[in-house]
């Protein structure tokens, strides 16, 4: 296995070797779902490091925290942020099921998340990287706490998983073996 670049939302992201990566979003498997079902969403990585299952969303909304339509999806303490992320996790996980039957590129690794989502004893990896324009630490944590809660109890039906909330900087902290870096 080689390492695995991609650019997301002016952010790249290398994967080290130790991951099977995909970036989800747009896959022939995600495509194909969804020209038939146009509401259908995707997380941004679908991945497995370590017999763990990554669902990984990237929202980027540096320099554009002011914008109108920025402000109306981070109002209400990031409810409707927090459910655009929710449908993401919703509709890839059941695409992804689906592509284990259908898909003739990566099949081995749609059994292998396939057999992951059936592990009971095995937490499935839900991680949100939100970057924000905001001046102070101490607000940027409080956001990113608060929006965790939200997105928990959205996802609350999703048993035996893990749910973070982060931005870029401390997110090579709850995703192992990934170097982060804004696209200059």
């Amino acid at each position: 296995m080689t390492m695995s670049d991609f650019q997301e939302s002016g952010i790249n992201f290398c994967f080290k070797s130790s991951w099977m990566i995909l970036k989800y979003d747009d896959h022939v498997a995600h495509k194909k779902v969804e020209k038939f079902l146009k509401s259908t969403k995707a997380v941004d990585f679908l991945g497995i490091h370590n017999d763990k299952l990554y669902f990984v969303e990237i929202k980027n909304y540096r320099g554009h925290t002011q914008d109108e339509s920025t402000k109306e999806v981070l109002g209400s303490k990031g409810e409707e942020l927090m459910h655009r992320i929710a449908i993401k996790v919703r509709d890839a996980m059941a695409s992804s099921i689906g592509s284990a039957r259908f898909s003739t590129n990566d099949n081995e690794f749609f059994a292998k998340v396939n057999q992951l989502l059936l592990d009971d004893n095995n937490k499935i990896m839900v991680i949100a990287c939100v970057e924000l324009d905001v001046s102070n630490e101490k607000e940027r944590k409080a956001k990113m706490g608060i929006w965790q809660q939200k997105l928990k109890q959205k996802l609350s039906w999703l048993h035996a998983a893990k749910i973070s909330v982060n931005s870029v900087d401390n997110i090579t902290d709850i995703i192992p073996d990934l170097d982060v870096s804004f696209v200059e």
